[in-house]
């Protein structure tokens, strides 16, 4: 194939195939973390919880693409003593606008996410939780093919997360967590230019998750500002999109690390015996490195309620 025809095919591609164009709300560590922790470890703790998260989120990748996301997670928890079940969905609406002019919308549900995990309580300053977690796609993987909502593959993993209170100040902690996910691979019909459909078999690899945040908590209200980094490997697509351009199918399952920064606000108060909590939480972030399927910003505003019942 001639050089200016493979320049050619690149650039179509570049604009015209959303790869990692999926966005998940129930794989959001630091979400899932910020309203789980301040209801299940309250003073004031049921063992029953149930929270909506409104949710909004920006991205633009290097390629020029944008996608705009706006939808509601649900949550429901069961912790009785030191053990703790939890359930996850979520609904949302997706767009997808990239500069060739080529435009995409639609809504889905999310993956459904199973937690189960130990909590036990090693002193007055610490607690760790060991936890197992299995997710069941709700729909087909059409990723190639446009935009859409939920990662669409079996998952399964395992989570460890820890909180360390300053003996010098109780109000203050320390918030750490650690998670692996294993995603299986999944057949997908890849959407080329010419509307041409390539069936391929798509795997999104491992993720893996680091979260680290201070906390600092006093009476009715609470703060937390942290880091949460995620490492995306091991993806595979079989067979490639375009043989005779192995860079670009390089890029598509390249390895990644998405980067984020946030901050989040509580407040806790009684409706007459129930304990609630209000969240509000903005993130930002962004992946490395800069390759053309990446996003170059990703922001993202939320804001919950929980009611400890």
């Amino acid at each position: 194939m001639p050089i200016k025809t493979k320049l050619l095919l690149l650039c179509i591609l570049v604009t015209a195939v959303p790869t990692h164009s999926q966005i998940s709300f129930v794989y959001n560590l630091k979400i899932a973390e910020t309203t789980k922790r301040i209801a299940l470890h309250s003073p004031l703790a049921k063992r029953s919880l149930a929270t909506c998260v409104a949710l909004g989120t920006f991205r633009k990748q290097y390629n020029g693409t944008k996608q705009n996301c706006g939808g509601a997670l649900f949550t429901l928890a069961y912790a009785p003593e030191n053990f703790f079940l939890r359930v996850d969905g979520a609904v949302a609406k997706v767009t997808s606008h990239s500069p060739l002019g080529i435009h995409s919308a639609r809504t889905q549900t999310d993956d459904l996410l199973f937690t189960a995990g130990f909590s036990p309580k090693l002193s007055e300053n610490r607690r760790f939780t060991y936890s197992a977690l299995v997710g069941f796609p709700t729909h087909k993987d059409t990723s190639l093919e446009r935009a859409e909502f939920g990662l669409a593959h079996y998952a399964v993993g395992a989570q460890m997360d820890g909180s360390f209170i300053f003996p010098q100040n109780e109000q203050h902690s320390l918030r750490l967590a650690a998670r692996c996910i294993h995603f299986f691979p999944r057949g997908v019909n890849a959407q080329l230019p010419g509307g041409i459909i390539k069936p391929v078999r798509f795997n999104l690899g491992d993720l893996t998750d680091l979260y680290l945040a201070f906390h600092t908590d006093k009476e009715r209200h609470a703060a937390e500002a942290g880091y949460n980094a995620s490492f995306i490997f091991n993806a595979t697509l079989c067979p490639l999109l375009i043989p005779t351009l192995p860079c670009l199918n390089a890029q598509i399952i390249k390895s990644f690390v998405r980067n984020s920064f946030y901050g989040v606000y509580y407040y806790r108060f009684l409706a007459r015996t129930t304990p609630n909590i209000l969240t509000t939480g903005f993130s930002y972030g962004f992946d490395s490195p800069a390759t053309l399927f990446n996003n170059k910003q990703i922001l993202t505003i939320w804001g919950s309620w929980s009611v400890n019942f």
